[in-house]
């Protein structure tokens, strides 16, 4: 079964962002180079992408490690070209960018007490990017909310198909999350990495207590309830 592993951020300084996710959720370095450089959970990959142009920056791509490159190809349909962080690149019907790799993307031997678990994206029709994971992907619907998004999992990583509404939060990647066991401790730290100590999530978000945002103003959700798998 194909299983997400990887997610992309474009940054401006991708060595600030490494330093500020070494130190607060003790990722793991995989690789280093000036233009990429890999952090790993031990299980989950995050690779800080060197931006191209500032409108590429922020969360730019999902990874799949997959065990039969072909067939997924085929099952994606919409064109695709080779990934310089993968083997192939597809796209979504929204058009976000998902990395396939059956090699994976490199992990560390070491796993993080705060583990990646948790990625969103806004789009206009929840349902239709739930039948595209569950036919490409294999993944399975696990959540709804009331306000008609829909929760996907491939058995171990949960994504939010966020439904956008107007004037609301822009199609796309929207923000990932770790799971930790004690809020406090985790503002504390990205509070002493130089951020804020983040802002308490609506008591409607059945999930992420609370959201933070890393230097270059990335997203975060931090939650010990977890996210449903």
């Amino acid at each position: 079964m194909p299983e997400l592993r990887c997610l992309t951020i474009a940054a401006e300084e991708p060595k600030r962002l490494a330093d500020f996710y070494r130190k607060v959720f003790e990722l793991k370095t995989v690789s280093e180079e000036d233009s990429l450089i890999r952090l790993s959970d031990g299980v989950f990959t995050l690779a800080l992408l060197k931006r191209r142009d500032e409108g590429s920056r922020g969360l730019h791509a999902g990874g799949f490690r997959v065990e039969d490159l072909d067939k997924v190809k085929q099952k994606a349909e919409k064109g695709g070209k080779a990934s310089p962080h993968g083997e192939w690149q597809v796209a979504d019907p929204d058009g976000n960018l998902i990395d396939l790799s059956g090699k994976g993307f490199g992990a560390a031997q070491e796993k993080s007490h705060f583990p990646i678990r948790h990625l969103a994206l806004y789009t206009g029709d929840p349902k239709r990017l739930a039948d595209f994971y569950g036919g490409v992907f294999e993944m399975k619907e696990v959540a709804y909310s009331d306000r008609s998004s829909i929760f996907v999992s491939d058995g171990y990583f949960n994504v939010a198909l966020l439904y956008q509404r107007v004037g609301e939060e822009k199609n796309g990647f929207n923000h990932f999350g770790f799971h930790v066991q004690d809020l406090d401790e985790m503002r504390d730290r990205a509070e002493g990495a130089g951020v804020r100590r983040g802002a308490k999530r609506p008591d409607r978000i059945p999930y992420a207590e609370y959201r933070l945002h890393d230097p270059e103003g990335n997203g975060i959700d931090i939650s010990v309830k977890g996210w449903k798998v």
